[in-house]
């Protein structure tokens, strides 16, 4: 113990991994209080030497230890912390507390952490929450929650609560056995819930009578949920407080296996639990394999990027300049020619041979035909010197286009590859449009992705439904190795094809550091595949990467 903090929690099964010395004694009171009982407990601060990644590491293989929290304010490797806690999590969960500098800083950095199996949440006392649950009960096998409780109002928060974070109802539930039953009427529903074959978890809500006690009904609940095999949380309320403390000795050993966690809300208790609950899914899903992917020459790509970067030149590679160094990894964006007078934008569609579509060359307005900024199916040299004087009305004479060879129709998305300061190298994907860039709609997932990440990186945004017939919409074809091929009729967007491009940019990020940013945009995905109209490529010098590998003491 070379800590500075006046007294220890009890011994028990969880590591935990805090980068702030101050705050970690806090954090050492505060597991105490909730009888959460540690294995270990490491506070790094600037990790001179010991950083969480070692510590990952070592209890991965610890028997003492069955849970791992962490709070973290900086990373240091990041594509060693999603390698070491992805092969942790498949074995023990990991819950995290992590700073809001991640990608999105909200929804989307707790998909990249999901994406790895760690269970990220957004404040120290629901890493506790979690940390209890994981500590004291099995994992859920599924999503169905059944809930018993004794008064009317508690039982339907929890049910509002549980709907809310994703979990489903069975029938017959909930159970509100009212506020009068004896601990008699409340065992038997217990018993019943826990035996039930459609139940995967209990949420027991108990309000003790005006005037009574809840030490036999905490007796009830601790006897009928011992030995389940299923997750057991409860709320006992108690003068509208917390009964945490109030319950007897039975429930006060919540860090021992097969305990009965005990929350001062429903809310908070379903939320542990649909969290959970969503990491014991990642769980039973295949882990997923980076596959082979053909038509890749990295060494090209790599002599590309460093004749680039060796040269004077911008290292912001558009379109046709980017085109060869994606071609290396099977990336072909259809060639733009740019022209400042309807001459030019004719001998242009005559090289590329009709029909073309011309628009405004500015990123911001390419796409943009509500704005009257592309003109589409020009079919002789007429309507192309047509098209370009009304975007000059438009936009201004001497306003520069692009044209470019019409490609199938198709729903516009969005690629992207960003770098994460917790995750490295990240790609996302979601549709494209002002609407959709507005509202922010993109999903991301860490290079290199593997067959499982493509999937649901192509099925993750708010917007993917459309992509899957929505609203009369034809859905995807080609349906990724567990999915529901009744959902994702052969007939429109080539999803096969969406998730390849995806596999692609994941790897050119994995195996071409120099490339600190892409974006396909807009790729248009039709039946017969899909096309990448414009690319914006930025190269510059990889970040250091400190913590490679296993270190030790000399």
């Amino acid at each position: 113990n070379a800590t500075l903090a006046p007294s220890l929690p009890p011994r028990g099964r969880v590591g935990f991994f805090c980068q702030s010395g101050a705050f970690g004694i806090a954090l050492l009171a505060a597991a105490a209080e909730r009888g959460l009982g540690l294995s270990g407990f490491v506070s790094a601060g600037n990790r001179a030497d010991v950083s969480g990644n070692d510590l990952l590491q070592h209890w991965r293989s610890d028997p003492a230890t069955d849970v791992v929290l962490l709070y973290l304010e900086t990373f240091g490797n990041p594509r060693k912390f999603a390698r070491v806690a992805r092969q942790l999590a498949r074995h023990k969960p990991v819950v995290a507390v992590a700073s809001q500098g991640s990608r999105g800083a909200g929804s989307e950095a707790t998909a990249l952490f999901a994406q790895h199996g760690v269970i990220r949440v957004g404040a120290v006392g629901e890493l506790f929450d979690v940390g209890l649950l994981l500590a004291c009960q099995p994992l859920p096998g599924g999503n169905r929650v059944g809930v018993v409780g004794n008064s009317t109002a508690l039982v339907r928060l929890a049910v509002e609560a549980a709907l809310a974070g994703g979990m489903r109802m069975p029938e017959h539930y909930p159970v509100n056995v009212g506020p009068s039953a004896p601990p008699s009427a409340f065992a038997s529903a217990l018993r019943e819930a826990v035996a039930d074959d459609e139940t995967d978890a209990i949420v027991v809500a108990f309000v003790p009578q005006v005037g009574g006690s809840s030490s036999g009904y905490a007796d009830v609940l601790v006897e009928e949920a011992a030995g389940a095999d299923k997750p057991v949380v409860a709320t006992f309320m108690a003068g509208g407080a917390s009964a945490v403390s109030a319950v007897p000795a039975a429930m006060d050993t919540a860090a021992e296996r097969g305990a009965v966690p005990a929350y001062g809300s429903v809310e908070e208790a379903v939320r542990a639990l649909s969290r959970v609950a969503e990491y014991a899914a990642w769980r039973r899903e295949p882990a997923g394999v980076v596959p082979d992917v053909p038509g890749v020459d990295p060494d090209a790509a790599r002599e590309a990027i460093a004749a680039r970067l060796a040269s004077a030149e911008e290292p912001v590679l558009a379109d046709g300049e980017a085109a060869p160094l994606l071609s290396a990894y099977g990336i072909h964006v259809v060639p733009s020619a740019a022209a400042r007078c309807a001459d030019e934008a004719a001998e242009a569609a005559e090289r590329f041979g009709y029909p073309v579509a011309l628009k405004v060359s500015a990123a911001a307005l390419r796409g943009r035909l509500d704005l009257g900024a592309v003109r589409l199916e020009l079919r002789d040299a007429a309507e192309v010197r047509r098209a370009y004087q009304a975007i000059a009305e438009r936009f201004g004479a001497d306003v520069a286009v692009l044209v470019q060879p019409m490609r199938p129709p198709g729903i516009a998305c969005r690629v992207r590859l960003a770098q994460d300061r917790a995750f490295g190298p990240v790609v996302g994907f979601g549709l494209a449009g002002a609407t959709a860039e507005l509202l922010g709609d993109q999903s991301w997932r860490a290079a290199p992705l593997t067959d499982v990440d493509a999937a649901r990186l192509v099925r993750d945004s708010r917007g993917a439904p459309m992509l899957f017939g929505y609203q009369g919409g034809e859905p995807a074809r080609a349906p990724s190795p567990g999915r529901d091929a009744s959902r994702e009729s052969a007939s429109s967007v080539d999803a096969a094809a969406l998730e390849d491009l995806v596999l692609r940019v994941g790897l050119l990020a994995d195996e071409q550091p120099q490339a600190r940013a892409l974006e396909l945009n807009p790729v248009l995905a039709a039946p017969t595949g899909l096309a990448v109209l414009h690319a914006s490529l930025t190269l510059g010098p990889p970040e250091t990467r400190p913590d490679t590998g296993p270190r030790r003491l000399r």
